[in-house]
């Protein structure tokens, strides 16, 4: 009697073992699946979807994949920028100056496809004076008034005529000094002047000096482009790409 009551204890705790070990086994497969499932995404050659983030450096600007430079009469124009806004088509440009005067740009008509529009205003971004060690710096948005958006398509054909210097509302020769003084030219080539003004407001230049190793012509042709302020181009541009 005792051996049989022996054997069945022993099968009972034998029964209670392979049900415990069964659980476990259960168990350990459950919280294997997710983690096979996540290695089997990554396996197959399609990992989860990630969104990248952009990068920007600290202190950048926003550089269009249509910035162009062109140099022609001893300035340069650079287009920094080309979109369609709510009006038409906005071009930002920067272009040197050669002296410490007041200068503007000429922009010319712009065409695409089969329609030529003339400019409708400009903009003065910034601005850097000339000071005759440095040649000045003036960035401008020239719009174009354009009513049927649709109607634009790249590429555009885009112009500055010419570039030239208003007299400021100063005495003439007070203007033309300042703008001798801030003259790489003058001052590379040593000139000095004696400016008399006219009855008639115009201004009369008399060359006193210049550097020996400059001739007198020309002195006298950088004292006359001085006098003209007028630099003529065309800086022409061809923009394949129009930013929204």
């Amino acid at each position: 009697m005792n051996i049989n009551k022996n054997s069945s204890h022993i099968k009972i705790a034998l029964v209670m073992l392979l049900t415990i070990t069964t659980i476990i086994s259960i168990g350990w497969y459950i919280a294997q699946a997710p983690s096979r499932a996540v290695a089997s995404n990554t396996s197959n050659g399609q990992p989860a979807p990630t969104q990248e983030q952009p990068v920007t450096q600290a202190g950048s600007q926003p550089i269009t994949q249509d910035l162009q430079t062109q140099a022609l009469n001893g300035i340069t124009v650079t287009v920094t920028s080309a979109k369609i806004i709510g009006t038409g088509i906005q071009i930002g440009i920067c272009y040197s100056t050669p002296d410490g005067g007041d200068w503007y740009q000429s922009p010319g008509h712009l065409f695409y496809g089969t329609y030529e529009i003339l400019p409708d205003e400009a903009e003065m971004i910034s601005e850097q004076k000339a000071d005759g060690v440095n040649m000045g710096k003036r960035c401008e948005n020239i719009r174009y008034r354009i009513n049927d958006l649709k109607s634009i398509t790249a590429p555009i054909k885009f112009s500055v005529l010419e570039v030239f210097a208003e007299p400021r509302e100063v005495p003439p020769c007070d203007d033309f000094q300042n703008r001798l003084n801030t003259s790489l030219a003058a001052r590379a080539k040593g000139l000095k002047v004696e400016c008399n003004e006219n009855s008639d407001g115009s201004i009369r230049v008399t060359l006193l000096d210049k550097l020996s190793s400059v001739s007198q012509e020309d002195a006298q042709k950088t004292l006359d482009d001085i006098l003209l302020g007028d630099i003529t181009g065309p800086w022409a541009f061809t923009i394949n790409t129009l930013n929204p």
